[in-house]
């Protein structure tokens, strides 16, 4: 299949363990193809004109978009991937969608055609939001991505600046737990609880301060999830972009643009004031990043200057990154435990008799120890990756050419014994996508994942309220950038493993 256009890829890897028939094999790739007016450019000759997939009959105008009414994408994609096929033709208004049902064309796509794919395309929400193409996430390949993801790779996120937050995490992971046993029994709402941990984490590794942006800057990072959850009109017709004006849609995400410029011009310029900036062989004394990315812009040494936009742009990527995803893996693991309560048990048994073993504490280098726990983690990010679309743009002209037994079950022993990570190597496991485009902060969210899971199963016993049943506890997923619980998660707390006291 060749397109001399421009090619936007969407990786589906929610899509990679949903139940199908035997020839799908493990994963789903949406291929989106935006074509101009004239659709494809001919590669073959005009008597062989090049062959497009099948796919399911169109409507005028909206072409498929019929199809997945009243449906979450992923799972309409499934549906009409098992009626037409391994390789199936979508037109979403006037966007083609080729869904590509394979782990080898996800292999060919992501590892051996990595350079074709590593573009973004530019959607309406990056360019406000995500101060695009100034960030990491959304930023064109080239010389300028290259030179961010080195920096954030060697100087935001490396391993051992990572580690040097490991206080924060515990601070703030121990301050949930303390909030969690003074509930007196009544039901805990774990959605606004996880996230509010994410946030502190963040904003303490971000600002180097525990309370003071807070209540200014998450009020608008959830704002900006919310804006950006979803396409815009100017995204999938790309010739009627007026309607968005005339909805408020653009109006809306400048409006938030400028709130976001504001408050970080205002904690950008606290910063700039103080002498916490270092250089040179001192840089890992730095606490915060946005003093991190103040020193790099001041970097006479980079091939391409950073700006101020790089630095808002990183900061809301940090946000935007490493909030939503780390609580909704959290919240996902509680929900699937609440579901399997035998699985709960055992996890439980592990981190408490571990926990026995060091006067009732669990620190992050027992992590490595809990190995039924990092099986469940695994498990939840299988069945719900925190991210079920991840958007690729084809840069140029080119070709590109099993399944999960009980697939919607959570069984995290389906692990056990398999060298299989989510770093992408796997390509029929892709919770955080692979290739040059890999989200760089794993690392980063998987440590307070882990550390938060732990904490939780080892202080509580864990009911649902109002006598529910855990087979009755909804389960539906909403679609927005992420992939939470479309419903609140609310459980009943009783303390079972007492807590540190607060020093």
């Amino acid at each position: 299949m060749r397109q001399r256009e421009v090619l936007l890829l969407w990786i589906s890897v929610e899509l990679l363990q949903l139940p199908s028939i035997p020839i799908l094999v493990l994963s789903f790739l949406f291929l989106l193809l935006l074509i101009k007016k004239r659709g494809f450019t001919r590669c073959g000759s005009e008597s062989h004109p090049p062959r497009r997939p099948p796919g399911p009959w169109n409507l005028p105008f909206v072409g498929c978009m019929h199809h997945l009414v009243g449906q979450l994408p992923f799972r309409a994609f499934r549906e009409l991937a098992r009626k037409h096929g391994p390789l199936m033709l979508l037109r979403l208004g006037q966007v083609d969608v080729v869904v590509v049902s394979s782990r080898e064309a996800a292999e060919e796509i992501l590892k051996n055609q990595s350079v074709t794919f590593a573009a973004r395309p530019e959607l309406l929400a990056t360019k406000f939001v995500f101060y695009g193409p100034n960030d990491i996430v959304w930023s064109p390949y080239g010389p300028y991505w290259r030179q961010l993801r080195k920096l954030c790779s060697v100087e935001l996120l490396s391993a051992r600046r990572i580690r040097s937050f490991s206080s924060i995490r515990t601070e703030e992971t121990l301050d949930l737990m303390r909030d969690i046993a003074w509930s007196g029994g009544t039901p805990v709402n774990l959605t606004e609880k996880l996230f509010g941990l994410s946030n502190a984490v963040v904003c303490r590794a971000a600002f180097g301060k525990r309370r003071e942006h807070r209540e200014r800057f998450v009020p608008l990072i959830k704002n900006a999830l919310v804006l950006s959850g979803g396409f815009g009109v100017a995204d999938m017709f790309p010739s009627l972009k007026f309607i968005d004006i005339l909805s408020g849609a653009n109006f809306r995400l400048r409006r938030l643009r400028r709130q976001l410029d504001e408050t970080l011009g205002d904690i950008i310029k606290e910063h700039e004031g103080k002498a916490s900036a270092v250089s040179g062989d001192k840089a890992d004394k730095v606490d915060n990043l946005v003093d991190v990315l103040l020193r790099l812009k001041d970097d006479p040494q980079l091939e391409v200057p950073l700006t101020m936009e790089t630095v808002k742009g990183v900061i809301v990527d940090m946000f935007m990154a490493g909030t939503e995803t780390s609580s909704t893996v959290v919240e996902w693991a509680m929900s699937e435990l609440m579901r399997n309560p035998e699985i709960m048990e055992r996890a439980q048994k592990e981190v408490r008799e571990l926990a026995a073993q060091r006067r009732n504490r669990v620190e992050e280098s027992d992590i490595s120890e809990l190995h039924y726990m990092k099986l469940i983690i695994n498990e939840t990010l299988r069945l719900h990756p925190p991210a079920a679309l991840l958007p690729r743009l084809c840069r140029e002209t080119c070709e590109v050419m099993g399944y999960w037994d009980d697939a919607e079950s959570f069984k995290p022993e389906r692990f056990r014994g398999r060298a299989m990570d989510f770093k992408g190597v796997d390509f029929e496991y892709l919770p955080f996508g692979a290739g040059r485009r890999i989200c760089p902060g794993i690392g980063f969210g998987m440590a307070t994942v882990e550390l938060a899971l732990a904490h939780l199963l080892l202080h509580f016993d864990w009911e649902l309220p109002h006598g529910m049943r855990p087979e009755e506890l909804d389960m539906c997923e909403t679609m927005a950038l992420i992939a939470p619980r479309k419903t609140e998660l609310k459980l009943i707390a009783t303390v079972r493993v007492p807590l540190p006291v607060a020093t």
